[in-house]
């Protein structure tokens, strides 16, 4: 009798187990703000184009692009600050079909996206196989509807080949340049030799690894006044994992402090990024930094 009993009790706990471990169809897909309210996000997108239309404080952040199968989030342009004003792309020769799908997305939030070179890494020679490879970033960047570019170099002194280099470089992507296109430069700006200065639109210091905050005063006065770089056209370049000591020794956040030295040292043209997709998910991690950094220099933006 006992057998028969637990005999039916296992029949029956089979059964219902069957209703719980059955295979059904759920719908899991995330909806971005845009298909959750194609309208509100319409007037958000609105207010932010004009928002960046108006005089305001530029930020502007360097972004490893171009994963073939991104394994996270922050590996997409979309997930960038939405206020963000430019972004350049740090791997813009093997622009991806994710940063493609991407550009509908910056150009709906009025971000201006750059296809970045760095002539250290491409260690150019002679000015012909440089304008060879420009032929190619500048067909690249046409057929992506990128924004423009960016280029970055270490400045050497009296190197008559950088500046040679440096000079065909600017003279040939000013002369591509479209309407609403922008050239900008990332470094010590005496890297551009001074007749090619007024040729790029705004500078991004390379400050990002400056230690000491009274070491950044003389940076921005070499820019200004040595250089002749307009204030208005000048970033301060940040780095979201570095620290600079303030001028009572304390240990700051560089993203925090150099966004504060914009207006203190300046007022300079807004302020640069780099690291900025290293912490995506922590709550308190680099977007929710990034976001108070604008702001701080753009209040009720």
């Amino acid at each position: 009798m006992k057998k028969t009993i637990l005999i039916l009790m296992s029949i029956l706990a089979l059964a219902s187990c069957s209703k719980w471990t059955s295979t059904q169809a759920e719908d899991v897909r995330i909806l971005r703000p845009d298909e959750q309210n194609p309208k509100l996000w319409e007037k958000y997108t609105t207010m932010l184009r004009d928002y960046k239309a108006r005089d305001h404080y530029l930020f502007y952040a360097r972004f490893d692009n171009g994963a073939e199968k991104p394994t996270r989030e922050s590996a997409f342009m979309r997930s960038l600050p939405d206020s963000l004003d430019f972004v350049s792309l740090t791997n813009a020769d093997n622009f991806s079909a994710f940063d493609r799908e991407d550009m509908t997305w910056m150009e709906s939030l009025g971000t201006k996206v750059l296809y970045q070179i760095d002539l250290d890494k491409k260690a150019f020679t002679e000015t012909t196989a440089l304008g060879a490879y420009l032929d190619r970033v500048i067909a690249s960047v046409k057929e992506n509807g990128l924004n423009g570019y960016s280029f970055t170099a270490t400045w050497k002194l009296g190197n008559a080949q950088n500046d040679a280099l440096a000079a065909a470089l600017v003279t040939k992507l000013d002369a591509a340049k479209e309407a609403g296109q922008y050239l900008v430069f990332e470094g010590n700006p005496k890297f551009v030799p001074a007749d090619y200065r007024d040729k790029v639109d705004y500078y991004v210091l390379d400050s990002e690894d400056t230690a000491y905050a009274q070491d950044l005063r003389f940076q921005i006065l070499t820019a200004t006044d040595y250089a002749g770089i307009p204030a208005s056209r000048l970033l301060l370049g940040s780095d979201m994992d570095g620290t600079i000591q303030n001028e009572e020794r304390e240990k700051c956040h560089d993203v925090e402090e150099l966004a504060k030295r914009v207006v203190s040292f300046g007022p300079l043209a807004g302020l640069g990024i780099t690291n900025i997709a290293s912490d995506y998910y922590s709550y308190s991690g680099n977007y929710v930094i990034t976001r108070a950094a604008i702001e701080l220099l753009n209040p009720s933006h």
